[in-house]
């Protein structure tokens, strides 16, 4: 049979090529009679009497035959020309995602709807008991109109397929191949298609794959055994929930992913939100006119100057307040008193020696009479309170003392030499008790810290599937309210309980309580699996 280039098949003539892969080759041809373009794939000539590979490509027809989404190539029609299949096809105008992505890092946004809309096309196959088996990007077609396709499910697994795939044979993509692929499992399931679609994710945000290696043994090691480099490593302008999105979508246990595509497609889609931000801009003095109506305009100004006289009002006086004395003046009722108290001392005979010789004691020893407590310090202040006379020399003290940015270094300052000398005078059992714990304390806390970490990053990735399974059971209850039904029993249950045991697990990690932690997560854990089980059913 001719394919080259002008030639013509039954009803097609050849106009160019589209592509090969292991088994067949796409050509881009012209339906003489609607002229219609489309896309013909063929076996390979070398391979159409390898009775297996031609029973795979009438699986694949029959699969492509059985599926209908906007996210899916679409088979139009199957042929057989001089005793072999050509299958034709929808032909997809654009670049694969493989092709855009080698021609430069691809917005975060971008790739994130890039792989919902994947997502969205293998929550229709799943849901029909397809499995694609080898999800990657150059398998994912971009049209310029922004809408991705799922290409290629020549080694897809149907739902009658019982031989397709013989336990110990691996198929796929190495790159992107689950680790139940490499090990041959004769039970391959949708969670296998939502690991690659991950691997895929994470290379398309950060340029680099996630396991990779000089040999297919060591790439296929990498898949088994090593934890890929966290994408937020590779690139910190990441968020971090799609971070956590990426981890959990590419752990070892299928268990552990997540368990359908739907769950998956949920979180991703609270990744990455509408850019609200940027709309809410600080509005300026100039920016107040902009209104067509003038009165509106100048009422807007002069509201916006007299906030900004306020907010400078508020900053003027918090400068006067001293950082370690503020609570004391503010209760005392005059600022002041607190800020030049080294300056004017109510008790003559001690008020000339100690601005003059040690204005840094001053502070802690206002009355010099009691010095065993520190607490004494609020004592002239509580005095000062009902005594007008007192106040105002100290308001005049602060006008000849020194101007205010030199009023706020000494208060700054004097405080931490006085009191750490006066806690060294007054207690001084206190020192030996301090480093005794001191040994015992670093060794315990390290332990504790480092399972408390364990434990809180478990908790995020369980909040990234609790998020999905909420999102989920949002849609179906909405569902059911239109039919006039609530949502069953069999998912408030399980949702409540989720929950209520991820709030309790919170609760005994932000406490150090790490018994519990680990308890009340387990427990959430196995509510969740029990939610998405029930999802992938419905």
């Amino acid at each position: 049979m001719n394919l080259e280039i002008g030639s013509v098949i039954g009803d097609y003539e050849v106009i160019g090529i589209l592509g090969a892969g292991g088994m067949g080759k796409v050509y881009k041809v012209r339906n003489t009679i609607s002229d219609r373009i489309e896309a013909m794939k063929v076996l390979l000539p070398d391979l159409v009497s390898d009775p297996d590979l031609a029973d795979r490509f009438l699986r694949e027809i029959k699969v492509q035959a059985s599926l209908e989404h906007p996210n899916i190539a679409s088979l139009h029609t199957a042929v057989r020309v001089d005793n072999q299949l050509l299958m034709l096809m929808e032909c997809v105008d654009g670049v694969t995602l493989e092709q855009q992505a080698n021609a430069g890092l691809i917005p975060t946004a971008q790739a994130v709807d890039y792989i919902r809309q994947v997502l969205a096309a293998l929550e229709y196959a799943h849901g029909r008991g397809v499995i694609h088996r080898d999800i990657k990007p150059a398998n994912m077609m971009l049209t310029p109109g922004g809408v991705v396709k799922l290409m290629d499910f020549g080694i897809a697994k149907g739902a009658t397929d019982r031989r397709l795939t013989m336990t110990g044979t691996t198929m796929g993509s190495l790159y992107y191949m689950s680790p139940e692929q490499i090990q041959g499992t004769a039970g391959l399931d949708a969670r296998a298609d939502l690991y690659s679609l991950g691997v895929s994710l994470y290379e398309l945000v950060t340029g680099k794959r996630p396991f990779d290696g000089d040999s297919q043994f060591a790439i296929m090691s990498a898949h088994l055994e090593k934890n890929p480099v966290p994408p937020i490593e590779i690139d910190p302008k990441l968020p971090s929930l799609l971070n956590d999105v990426i981890l959990m979508s590419v752990l070892k246990d299928p268990n552990a992913r997540f368990q359908t595509a739907s769950a998956f497609r949920n979180a991703l889609g609270n990744v990455v939100a509408p850019p609200t931000v940027p709309v809410v801009v600080a509005p300026t003095p100039s920016a107040a006119p902009v209104p067509s109506g003038p009165a509106k305009s100048k009422r807007g100004l002069w509201m916006g100057l007299g906030a900004v006289a306020a907010v400078l009002a508020v900053i003027a006086v918090f400068e006067l307040i001293p950082s370690k004395g503020a609570k004391a003046g503010i209760d005392a009722g005059s600022i002041p008193v607190t800020k030049q108290q080294p300056v004017v001392e109510p008790p003559q005979p001690q008020a000339q020696t100690t601005p003059t010789t040690t204005p840094a004691t001053t502070p802690t020893e206002p009355g010099a009479t009691a010095p065993s407590t520190q607490p004494q310090q609020a004592t002239p202040i509580v005095d000062a309170k009902p005594s007008k006379a007192n106040a105002r020399p100290v308001q005049q003290g602060q006008v000849v003392s020194a101007p205010p940015p030199q009023q706020q270094t000494p208060p700054q300052q004097i405080p931490q030499q006085p009191v750490q000398q006066q806690q060294a005078a007054q207690q001084p059992p206190a020192a030996p008790i301090t480093q005794q714990q001191a040994p015992a304390q670093p060794a315990e806390n390290a332990a504790v810290r480092t399972q408390l970490n364990d434990i809180r990053q478990d908790i995020g990735m369980l909040n990234v599937r609790a998020n999905s399974i909420r999102t989920t059971l949002q849609g179906l209850e909405q569902r059911q309210a239109a039919r006039g039904l609530g949502l069953g029993a069999q998912y408030k249950g399980p949702r409540d309980l989720m929950a209520n045991f991820l709030d309790e697990a919170t609760n005994a990690m932000n406490a150090g309580d790490v018994a519990t932690a680990k308890d009340m997560l387990k427990k959430a854990e196995y509510q969740a699996g029990i939610l998405e089980k029930l999802l992938g059913q419905h």
